[in-house]
């Protein structure tokens, strides 16, 4: 009964307003939260992608995507990606960004057929090309800045929600020859906002109830005590008329005690902003921070990140090592050492990894073999580097790898280093570029590109090359060094 009372009594009407406020402020931040984070990805995923393609850009040697564009004139000319030597390199480039900014979409490169008002793809990320296939379904922005490069905001096509950013791709006269583009799905982003956005109001909601049950317990009391001397007073007043100066003084203290209910009510008010001015700023700081991932997402980028600040750091390392070799500051230690026993404590090292692996590890050393004239600590690189290479690209069961060593040539003064392992063939194409910067015949997780970089490298320093063959399932890396004579 009091209950029923309660709720019809007008004086009630603050407690809804304060209810009905502070759900409106929740609605309104929970939507506020959703478009803002949906912007503030929009604007972080459009920056991150302008980069990635503008330092693209600057990759790309524009002549070799001209003399592409003109050398290819029909659809699929080019089939696999290292069918053209040209082609190779610019997707080498493309997908060597793909990798390392983790890209979810392929990168590609495109040209605009200004007589079929369209464009066409040339070179792309992907496994397999789709070389000259028509691009239908193309932004107006990217037509319109196809020679500034740009942006293009969250669009949408048959296949989804997309963001988008192109830069163009200029030749030794500053023409354009080709945009590169990249994109990245904005569902994921949007999905993830809602989630963020619903998670925030039941965390509002969680917190705030205790306040609200309180306030509720609280202002009940107040009321029905109000309603109460309300009663008793005009029931003195109509009882006894004689009693006036006390209904007076009555009057006088209900006066009072609804200024203070007033107070109250505007204290609570104000206790009640404090809470939600804060709580806002702290879904802010869990926006920002993405804390409302689950703990096995948390995990997972947790393991991915350790994962690729490993390769981060070992790329860094090789870099510098590479640079170290490259500049004119490095100092050799040449000295005379058997190399026989340097091959033996290399082998040591290995026999584990190949056993594991059921590759056979072997040489042909022999307590005859003559001592050589080099810098021991960079050979044993060398080594090192050829063998983690014949280990990784060993994928024959079974398979061997076997170190040689013979005199090339009495005159000449050399002794012949040879690392042979089994397993697949490069192809002859692409032979040429196994000692290039970055360059791997096949995807390997835990590769840098740079090991087979510093082989050269440091062979080159000792005035003498390295050379590599690859036929009958077999590949073999060759070089010298020159044999010391105790005279």
């Amino acid at each position: 009964m009091q209950w029923a009372k309660f709720y019809k009594n007008p004086n009630n009407r603050i407690l809804w307003i304060v209810l009905a406020g502070y759900f409106f402020v929740c609605v309104y931040f929970t939507v506020w939260t959703y478009y803002r984070q949906c912007d503030l990805s929009e604007q972080s995923a459009l920056l991150r992608l302008e980069g990635i393609v503008n330092s693209l850009a600057l990759q790309i040697d524009g002549e070799k995507h001209q003399k592409l564009t003109e050398q290819y004139l029909k659809q699929d000319e080019i089939l696999f990606n290292a069918q053209d030597t040209d082609y190779y390199h610019i997707h080498h480039a493309l997908r060597m960004n793909y990798e390392a900014n983790m890209l979810k979409s392929p990168v590609y490169t495109m040209v605009y057929d200004s007589l079929e008002a369209h464009f066409e793809f040339v070179a792309t990320s992907s496994d397999l090309p789709y070389y000259r296939h028509v691009y239908d379904s193309f932004n107006s922005t990217l037509k319109n800045k196809y020679t500034e490069g740009g942006v293009i905001p969250m669009y949408k096509d048959r296949f989804g929600m997309w963001l988008s950013a192109f830069a163009p791709i200029r030749n030794k006269k500053g023409y354009v020859v080709g945009v590169v583009m990249a994109d990245e799905n904005f569902e994921y982003f949007i999905e993830k906002a809602k989630a963020t956005a619903l998670k925030n109001l039941l965390i509002s909601l969680f917190i705030i109830l205790p306040v609200i049950i309180f306030l509720f317990y609280w202002l009940r009391v107040l009321i029905f005590k109000e309603a109460r001397l309300k009663k008793r007073l005009e029931e003195a007043y109509e009882t006894n008329l004689e009693m006036s100066h006390r209904l007076e003084e009555s009057l006088e203290k209900l006066s009072s005690i609804d200024t203070l209910r007033k107070e109250m009510i505007a204290n609570i008010s104000h206790d009640l902003r404090t809470p939600l001015t804060s709580l806002s700023g702290y879904i802010e700081t869990l926006f920002i921070r993405r804390h409302n991932i689950t703990l096995a997402e948390r995990e997972q980028y947790l393991t991915i990140a350790i994962r690729e600040s490993a390769r981060l750091k070992k790329l860094i390392d090789d870099l510098f090592e590479l640079s170290t070799l490259e500049s004119d500051h490095i100092a050799l230690h040449i000295e005379p050492f058997p190399i026989a026993e340097l091959l033996q404590d290399v082998i040591a090292k290995y026999e584990l990894v190949c056993r594991e692996k059921n590759i056979h590890l072997t040489s042909n050393l022999s307590e005859n073999t003559p001592w050589v004239v080099a810098d021991i600590k960079l050979i044993d690189r060398v080594l090192q580097n050829l063998l983690d290479n014949a280990i990784r690209y060993n994928h024959t069961e079974g398979g061997h790898i076997k170190l040689i060593l013979r005199n090339k040539d009495v005159e000449a003064n050399q002794l012949e280093i040879k690392i042979v392992n089994t397993g697949q063939t490069i192809d002859p194409s692409v032979l040429p570029f196994v000692f290039d910067r970055y360059f791997k015949t096949i995807s390997h997780e835990g590769s840098t590109g740079l090991g087979l970089a510093i082989v050269k490298k440091i062979i080159e320093l000792h005035d003498s090359d390295i050379s590599v063959t690859s036929e009958n399932n077999q590949t073999i890396f060759t070089f010298s060094l020159p044999i010391y004579h105790n005279s």
